[in-house]
């Protein structure tokens, strides 16, 4: 079982084994950029538990020079997103684990943050979508120790072989893990991100306040499909150019599948002065899908047709808005 790693498992900077020992560096070390998403961290849980088990993670700052290791999540690596599979997936393919309960986490992360599209493929993915956002809420938004990340996929893994062996329900309290004991960054409590609800946004929109949205992801996920009109800039673009570019609006909304990048990138603006930034209710592209509202890109509408029917939407909310966003 997973939790015969508890204990034995800490992650500050770097994983190192530690059973009261004194510590011994890893031989192979995996290497991301930090990050909120469900797919980094269910990852750095599968490269570190199953596929090379005790190896060492860094998570390494944006602007400082990359450390020695496998990257994963990060540009240039070998283990990213590719296409509709997650960064899990690819890993999962590239070490050939073939475990039945990984198999079907794996279609949960793809639920989560890369199935916008359609409806969740899994029944799980609502329930640990929900516990996964309840420990971050919990931890103060954005500063979940690794080792937390690590104890909730523990969970969630043990908690889907019950499911699969035993029949038995996964609720979030079963998925909750205490993470208490570490420390958290001070002065965060400030930096909260707003959301907000898309109904209202466009019904200021209507009113004649200026948004501008800023889609967050890769250059070739944003060409798929985004919110028409927005501005395309990653975190590593996020410069003073890139801040110039919003300043001035009422709302500065940004935005990724799910809103994890969508509430770094807001966080970031706002701590560099962009006081107006926040975050959409609900998240990101999926919750714009299921509002009933438009999208531009090569998987959906053309930019101008999508603008069209944007400002359609704005004038008439009403007609544009699905029913079970109104309710």
């Amino acid at each position: 079982m997973n939790s015969l790693w508890h204990g034995c498992i800490g992650l500050v900077v770097l994983l190192l084994a530690s059973c009261g020992q004194q510590p011994a560096v890893p031989q192979t070390v995996f290497v991301t950029e930090h990050g909120l998403g469900p797919d980094k961290w269910a990852t750095a849980w599968l490269l570190t538990r199953h596929a090379v088990p005790g190896a060492g993670l860094v998570v390494a700052e944006t602007d400082s020079p990359r450390p020695a290791g496998t990257t994963f999540d990060m540009p240039g690596s070998d283990l990213q997103r590719v296409g509709d599979r997650s960064v899990f997936e690819v890993a999962q393919e590239a070490h050939g684990i073939d475990d039945p309960d990984v198999a079907r986490l794996a279609q949960i992360i793809n639920d989560i943050e890369v199935n916008f599209w359609a409806p969740n493929m899994v029944a799980e993915s609502a329930v640990v979508e929900q516990a996964f956002r309840e420990l971050q809420r919990g931890q103060t938004y954005g500063e979940v120790p690794p080792e937390c990340y690590m104890a909730f996929f523990d969970a969630v893994y043990d908690a889907l072989r019950s499911r699969r062996v035993d029949n038995a329900e996964i609720v979030p309290g079963s998925l909750a893990v205490d993470c208490g004991r570490h420390a958290l960054v001070e002065g965060q409590s400030n930096r909260i991100v707003p959301e907000v609800a898309i109904p209202g946004l466009l019904e200021e929109m209507e009113r004649g306040k200026s948004v501008i949205f800023v889609d967050v992801r890769e250059a070739n996920e944003y060409g798929e499909a985004h919110i028409p009109g927005a501005l395309n800039i990653t975190l590593r673009e996020l410069d003073a150019a890139a801040i110039d570019r919003v300043q001035g609006a009422d709302y500065v909304v940004a935005y990724c599948v799910k809103d994890f990048r969508g509430f770094e990138m807001a966080k970031a603006l706002r701590e560099a002065g962009v006081q107006n930034a926040v975050i959409l209710q609900p998240y990101g592209m999926k919750g714009w899908l299921s509002q009933g509202l438009p999208m531009a890109g090569s998987e959906a509408m053309g930019e101008i047709d999508a603008q069209r029917q944007m400002a359609e939407c704005i004038s008439a909310p009403g007609r544009c808005l699905s029913k079970e966003s109104t309710r």
